[in-house]
């Protein structure tokens, strides 16, 4: 009895592994879709532009200081 019940507890743990691999290879398509899609070029743009604006405004002492330094040099 011992072996039937690891055998059932073996075949429900491999069917639900195989499900979330589907369910991650159809969001890893989904997500594909989009990011080709006209409206994702458009979120991506817009998320590198927001990411760049909050990377300037917390690093802008250090780009002055490096800016300051390239001018120096040439």
């Amino acid at each position: 009895m011992a072996n039937r019940k690891s055998y059932h507890k073996q075949y429900y743990r491999k069917q639900a592994m195989d499900g979330l691999r589907n369910t991650i290879k159809t969001l890893r398509t989904q997500i594909k879709t989009f990011e080709e899609s006209e409206e994702g070029v458009a979120y991506k743009k817009r998320k590198q532009q927001e990411y760049s604006r909050a990377y300037r405004m917390a690093n802008q002492e250090s780009i002055r200081q490096y800016q300051k330094e390239y001018h120096e040099r040439y």
